[in-house]
């Protein structure tokens, strides 16, 4: 079901909820630049079947939600996710966040824990840049040569037309899924379509590139969570080599860490049972008393 709500600055925010309100509350932050439908549709069912009132949204400067008056860093998409717990009526609620995603759920764990269960942080960081030429600034490694010679080959010979232009964010999610998993080309291609016929002109996007610049690393920052945290990381990581997730697991207090050899920056559609095991593993390996139907109080 489709819900609008509104940040605190007033900008509508979209989101779209699975199964019954009455269930633990799960949400989803996803990638820079990337709206909630980017999470597979299978993924969010699978996890509603399981028990857990599951909640996507488009972050502001992406699909239906809306445009920013200007520039930001990461504690504006994290008052962002705050804002979705909050006027949803989520109570707690257990954060997954991709990439950006999962930086903008450390932030919200670090600064508002009493929204926050759990966290499930794939393929994130604990400092990142918007630009993929310059290393993080942590001494971490930056992004791998595919992902670079991508930003590269796009700059100096932007796509021209549609065609072309569809044909080069599909070949960019397929750096992302990483070469040693099954490309479904067709899936992709319609995701594009789908996420282009919900934006709406001009593409602001790229300010999710500038809020990494603007943000410090939050490496420093990460001692002090304290909520349950499952850090999952691929071997194939254009974006975040696996560095970025051995030291989320160092840093953060009781995380644990479960590296996937084959898997790149984002997973593809055909992973999501695997995906949905681990995230419902660890939510009710930290909370046994999750059951569907027992979320009456709103906690």
């Amino acid at each position: 079901m489709e819900r609008p709500i509104t940040a605190r600055d007033g900008l509508p925010l979209w989101t779209e909820t699975f199964g019954s309100p009455r269930d633990p509350a799960l949400l989803l932050v996803m990638g820079g630049a990337a709206p909630g439908i980017v999470w597979p549709d299978d993924l969010c069912r699978l996890l509603a079947a399981d028990g857990y009132f599951v909640v996507r949204y488009d972050h502001r400067d992406t699909g239906r939600s809306g445009k920013s008056a200007g520039e930001y860093d990461l504690s504006v998409p994290a008052s962002d996710a705050a804002e979705v717990i909050t006027r949803l009526g989520l109570g707690r609620a257990h954060v997954v966040g991709q990439s950006f995603g999962g930086m903008v759920a450390q932030l919200l764990a670090l600064e508002r824990p009493d929204l926050v269960r759990s966290l499930v942080l794939l393929s994130s960081s604990p400092d990142a840049n918007g630009d993929v030429s310059r290393p993080p600034r942590t001494g971490l490694p930056g992004p791998r040569p595919a992902m670079v010679e991508r930003v590269a080959r796009l700059s100096a010979s932007p796509p021209r037309g549609p065609e072309e232009s569809l044909a080069a964010a599909v070949d960019g999610w397929r750096v992302l899924v990483g070469p040693a998993v099954l490309f479904d080309r067709a899936y992709w291609e319609d995701l594009v379509r789908r996420v282009r016929s919900r934006g709406r002109a001009p593409d602001t996007s790229g300010r999710h590139l500038t809020a990494l610049d603007r943000t410090p690393p939050l490496t420093g920052r990460l001692p002090a969570l304290d909520v349950p945290t499952l850090v999952v990381h691929g071997g194939q990581d254009a974006v975040f080599p696996p560095e970025h997730g051995e030291e989320l697991h160092r840093v953060i207090r009781h995380a644990r860490l479960r590296r996937i050899a084959a898997m790149g920056h984002i997973f593809p559609p055909h992973w999501s049972p695997a995906i949905r095991e681990l995230i419902v593993g660890h939510l009710r390996r930290s909370h046994p008393s999750d059951q569907p139907g027992r979320r009456l109080s709103r906690d």
